[in-house]
C-alpha cells in the first residue's frame, strides 16, 4: 500500500520545548505542538507497577521510549538498580536526555539513541526483568499522518509496530521477566500473534474505555511473561458518563504518585 512521502526528521533542539511536571519533584521536556505524556503512557507505566513484586527489578528497559514519559514514570515508582530507554529519533532522545540531566539524585536512568530492532541480545546477567513499550498503533498508509515528523512516528509505523516491540522484549527479557505492552483493543490480536509466536504467555490484561457509556475499550494493556499461568482480567473507563475522571483511573494514577484533576 502506497502512503504519502515522510516528512523530513529534525535533528536539532526543538523550538517550542517546555520542561512541564511530571510526578513527584521529577520534570520531563516535551514539545508544546509535539508528542507529549499521554494517557497511553500513564496506563503502561500504572500496569508495570501494578503488577510489580515487593523486590524492585534490578534492569528495566523502555523499547521507543521517545521523550520518557513511560520510563521516568516507571522508574519514579519502582526504582530499579539500573533504567534504560532506547529512542531513535533525534529530537525525543535530545528531549529525554536533557530530562535525565535535571533530574534530582535517584535511580540510575540512562537513555540510547538507537533503533531498538536492531539491539544485540545481552550478555549473561544484563537480560531485563521488566519492558515496556507504547508502540504506534497504524500502519503507514492507514490514517491521515501529521506533518510533524515526531507526530508522525508516534502514531504510525515509521520504525516497526506492536510485533518489532515483542520481537525484541523477547531477545531482552530475562527468564522470570515481564513485558508490558499497551495498543489499540481493535488491533489486540496483533500483540496476542506476536507474544504467541515469540513464545511470550499473557498474565494480565486491561482493557479501558475512555468513556463509561462507551460500548467498546478503545485501549487494551498486557503483560506477558515466558512461563504460562492464569490470567487476570481487568477492565475500567478513563471518564464517567459525565466526562469526569472515573475512579478506578484516579486511583491507578495515585497508584504511580500522579495528581488528578477533572
Amino acid at each position: 500500500m502506497s502512503h504519502p512521502p515522510i516528512p523530513t526528521e529534525p535533528v536539532g533542539w526543538p523550538s517550542d520545548a517546555t520542561l512541564d511536571k511530571l510526578v513527584g519533584d521529577w520534570s520531563i521536556y516535551q514539545r508544546l505542538k509535539g508528542h507529549k505524556t499521554s494517557t497511553d503512557d500513564v496506563l503502561t507505566a500504572w500496569l508495570a507497577v501494578h503488577t510489580a513484586s515487593s523486590v524492585p527489578p534490578d534492569r528495566y528497559l523502555d523499547l521507543g521510549c521517545g521523550v520518557g514519559s513511560v520510563l521516568l514514570l516507571t522508574a519514579h515508582r519502582l526504582k530499579p538498580r539500573f533504567a534504560l530507554g532506547v529512542e531513535a529519533q533525534t529530537q525525543s532522545f535530545l528531549l529525554a536526555q536533557a530530562t535525565l540531566e535535571q533530574l534530582p539524585p535517584g535511580p540510575v536512568i540512562d537513555v540510547r539513541r538507537a533503533d531498538f530492532r536492531e539491539l544485540s541480545a545481552p550478555a549473561p546477567g544484563e537480560a531485563f526483568d521488566l519492558i515496556t513499550g507504547s508502540p504506534p498503533y497504524c500502519p503507514l498508509g492507514t490514517g491521515v499522518a501529521p506533518k510533524d515528523y515526531q507526530r508522525l512516528a508516534c502514531r504510525f509505523e515509521v520504525r516497526g509496530g506492536a510485533e518489532a516491540y515483542v520481537d525484541t522484549a523477547a531477545k531482552m527479557l530475562s527468564p522470570k521477566g515481564r513485558l508490558i505492552l499497551v495498543h489499540q483493543t481493535a488491533h489486540a490480536d496483533r500483540v496476542l500473534g506476536a507474544a504467541a509466536n515469540a513464545s511470550l504467555y499473557m498474565h494480565t490484561r486491561v482493557d479501558v474505555r475512555m468513556r463509561k457509556d462507551r460500548a467498546q475499550p478503545f485501549l487494551s494493556v498486557f503483560e506477558f511473561q515466558r512461563e504460562d499461568g492464569d490470567t487476570t482480567s481487568i477492565s475500567f473507563a478513563i471518564r464517567n458518563t459525565d466526562g469526569q475522571i472515573s475512579l478506578d483511573y484516579k486511583r491507578a494514577r495515585e497508584e504511580l504518585g500522579l495528581e488528578t484533576r477533572d
